[in-house]
């Protein structure tokens, strides 16, 4: 994802360079498509930060191509901005699993599509630079936790750690750790993807700690397809001589060396949060 790419995808060419001449002179590199079955190729293959979808296109409406995005995990981090003739219930859509991050009245003002595409930028930069995973962080999950209870959406949640994480950081180095960490976040991403719905989210909280929202019902599924891929992976992140022991070796302070078991996934898993929490 290519934080300075906006993708306009726009039937209306008369509309749509309004808007590629505004965001072009704010120094955003601009591709364009006229039909909603296009979105997703032309996505996948400009990488943009963020996308501009039209509710009117041929072919595919703009929120049938913006449910594609959502659904595949190259895509589903990308900023959404829906033009529509008049304004739609974003909290509705959310519940049928198209979720859009903001929305465009038409006319608008070519002013107003800068604004709402910086602010997205803006937002998927502060997540890159804070984060080793380019997930959103705990006040955004705490947010959509909210939401859901909020708005009676269910769903399975999941606690990730990785065990030993902290050992093998003492071993191999905080460098070494990043990789493992990145693992994980990679392996989030295949797993929840199979499950072929956009009604995902991931967070990063902390260290080697993440969350996931999933659909009720499929938390298992996700959990024991991510430990099994991380037992196969993560050989790959050791030496040979830990990988043939099963373990890693630590000396103590006072000299004393000890064995640890190699890093492991653990995973909890809350199926179903409705009735379970209650929103204050």
């Amino acid at each position: 994802m290519n934080l300075d790419r906006v993708l306009i995808a726009e039937a209306d060419s008369h509309l749509a360079e309004i808007m590629v001449i505004r965001l072009t002179n704010a120094g955003y590199q601009i591709a364009t498509c006229t039909r909603g079955d296009e979105v997703l190729t032309k996505a996948l293959n400009f990488r943009p930060g963020v996308v501009v979808a039209d509710q009117d296109l041929p072919g595919k409406d703009g929120l049938e191509a913006c449910y594609d995005l959502k659904l595949h995990a190259e895509t589903r981090s990308m900023g959404l901005i829906l033009l529509a003739p008049e304004e739609v219930n974003l909290a509705n859509l959310a519940d049928l699993g198209v979720r859009i991050d903001t929305q465009l009245t038409k006319p608008f003002k070519p002013k107003d599509i800068l604004t709402k595409v910086n602010y997205l930028m803006a937002e998927r930069r502060a997540i890159a630079k804070n984060s080793l995973t380019g997930f959103q962080g705990w006040e955004v999950m705490r947010q959509e936790i909210t939401e859901r209870m909020t708005h009676g959406r269910d769903c399975d949640l999941l606690f990730i750690d990785i065990h030993n994480f902290r050992i093998y950081n003492q071993c191999y180095g905080f460098s070494a750790g990043d990789e493992a960490i990145r693992l994980v976040s990679r392996l989030l991403l295949e797993v929840t993807d199979e499950l072929g719905t956009p009604d995902i989210f991931i967070a990063h909280i902390h260290g080697d700690d993440f969350v996931v929202m999933t659909p009720t019902g499929s938390g298992e599924q996700v959990g024991r397809g991510l430990i099994d891929r991380f037992d196969q992976e993560i050989l790959g992140l050791y030496l040979e001589d830990d990988r043939e022991r099963g373990g890693m070796y630590l000396q103590k302070p006072d000299g004393r060396i000890e064995q640890y078991p190699l890093m492991a996934l653990g995973v909890a898993i809350i199926a179903g949060i409705q009735g379970k929490y209650e929103h204050p």
